[in-house]
């Protein structure tokens, strides 16, 4: 048995009324909304300026991951070099921005692999995700002190995302689009 299933959810809801309740590089509002059914309800709503998430791929085939510790988890994890970008700023800018703050190497080329919202139910962060190559040593300074800088092979990194080591869904969203490539090239 085969189930019809319409070609559109209909028009989106009306937004009632939005509060601001926080300004700052994150913003949060809370929208009221009424559906056309006419139930009416609230969505919090995370405003962020967006994102970059990095495969950088050294000449050995190792990948760049970072290890820091994220305060609202309690722990470490492990992640690809990822960051914000400032306002204003394109994403291969902040690629390769965040590539020399977070792992002291600056990309040769940088490839387009694609992209992602992070949390759509609640947040509007949009990530760019970049294939970085032809890796050369340079560092920029940035907020990034307590980062670790680790080299992990392909099959090694997909073995930690089975067993839990690798955590981060930007990083296995990433992950995924590489292997995507690497599969078409």
């Amino acid at each position: 048995m085969t189930h019809d299933l319409p070609d559109s959810l209909g028009p989106p809801p009306d937004v009632t009324s939005s509060r601001r309740v926080h300004d700052g590089w994150l913003g949060f509002r809370v929208d009221s909304l009424r559906y056309a059914s006419g139930r009416e309800g609230t969505i919090d709503v995370v405003e962020h300026p967006g994102g970059i998430t990095l495969v950088a791929v050294t000449d050995e085939e190792q990948l760049l991951f970072v290890r820091q510790y994220r305060h609202p988890l309690g722990h470490e994890l492990l992640e690809l070099p990822a960051g914000t970008l400032d306002p204003g700023e394109p994403p291969e800018v902040a690629a390769e921005r965040e590539l020399q703050e977070e792992t002291g190497y600056r990309p040769g080329a940088i490839r387009t692999l694609g992209g992602f919202y992070s949390a759509p139910g609640y947040c509007t962060e949009y990530l760019h995700v970049y294939l970085c190559t032809d890796l050369v040593e340079s560092r920029l300074d940035g907020d990034e002190d307590e980062i670790l800088c680790e080299r992990v092979s392909l099959d090694e990194a997909l073995r930690m995302v089975e067993t839990g080591e690798i955590q981060d869904a930007k990083s296995v969203a990433a992950l995924l689009m590489y292997l995507r490539f690497r599969a078409a090239a």
